[in-house]
């Protein structure tokens, strides 16, 4: 049996594309194509469907995919096994998160345990640092509520719940919590699309029949904290991203339980590489 051609295989199911695969693989698109078709004549198979844009694989074709998953996986696990733990001891690790408070504490205890890897963190909206990482711009992430994704390795750490912002003083913030239907008519201060807590809270509204006086939307966590603060709006925040302000009241929102759930996740073909996986145990470990 040719790796090769179970390697070209692979890389086309895992791409769905034989473009990407190739360029995976860095090999010419016509090479990969043969080495698929080579494979499928030899074995007298077909083991992906080509009429559609998208390249599916026949039953064969994922029956295949099922054990060449295991057997690169297995081949991972053996060159991170020879290599050890030597690459703890040098290289980068490139972060990307939605939110600075959550990932803080474990680069501190990560750069405690490992000093000689260097560390880069990139802060954005989820939709930005999900589309780092999908491109290896990124090695692993922490995001609220990424999406189901086969490309990506997504392990659960823990809840939070979502929180009212409002302006001290605020009729609303008199109570210890505040009722959903109390949002009604209220001028809501939103994050840009493509913020997962912005995505929670317009769910939350649709599913409860409420509808907002107005919207505005402005870009980041601190620019919707300055402007709840300066009476321009109501706004949303996580539980754990909460900084004392004397400007802004924090209530929880009475009758419901919106929430955000925190993922640590890397490129699925990549979680075995020794600091990758090293911080993906040190995020379940402190989060536990």
């Amino acid at each position: 049996m040719n790796l090769m051609q179970l390697r070209a295989f692979h890389a086309v199911a895992t791409q769905a594309s034989f473009t990407l695969a190739a360029r995976t693989l860095g090999l010419t698109q016509p090479t990969l194509s043969q080495s698929v078709k080579a494979l499928e004549e030899r074995y007298g198979v077909l083991l992906f469907e080509r009429s559609s844009r998208r390249v599916q694989p026949t039953e064969m074709g994922r029956r295949l995919f099922q054990l060449t998953t295991r057997l690169f996986d297995t081949e991972q696990e053996a060159a991170t096994l020879l290599e050890g733990s030597a690459q703890l001891a040098r290289g980068l690790l490139q972060l990307g998160a939605d939110s600075p408070y959550y990932v803080m504490p474990l680069i501190a205890e990560f750069d405690r345990r490992h000093p000689q890897v260097e560390i880069r963190l990139s802060i954005g909206n989820a939709g930005a640092v999900l589309e780092d990482l999908s491109e290896a711009r990124l090695d692993v992430a922490l995001l609220s509520n990424p999406p189901v994704d086969p490309r990506f390795h997504i392990v659960p750490l823990y809840r939070d719940p979502v929180r009212l912002m409002l302006p001290a003083g605020h009729p609303l913030a008199a109570g210890d919590a505040v009722p959903v239907a109390a949002l009604a008519g209220q001028r809501l201060v939103m994050r840009e699309t493509g913020s997962m807590t912005r995505r929670t809270v317009e769910r939350g509204l649709a599913e409860a029949e409420i509808t907002p006086a107005a919207v505005f939307e402005v870009t980041g966590r601190e620019a919707v904290q300055e402007a709840v603060a300066l009476g321009l709006g109501l706004g949303f925040i996580s539980a754990g991203e909460i900084r004392p302000d004397p400007r802004i009241a924090v209530r929880p929102l009475a009758d419901c339980a919106w929430h955000t759930d925190e993922y640590v996740l890397c490129q699925r073909d990549r979680r075995r590489f020794p600091a990758i996986r090293a911080f993906i145990e040190l995020a379940v470990a402190a989060t536990a």
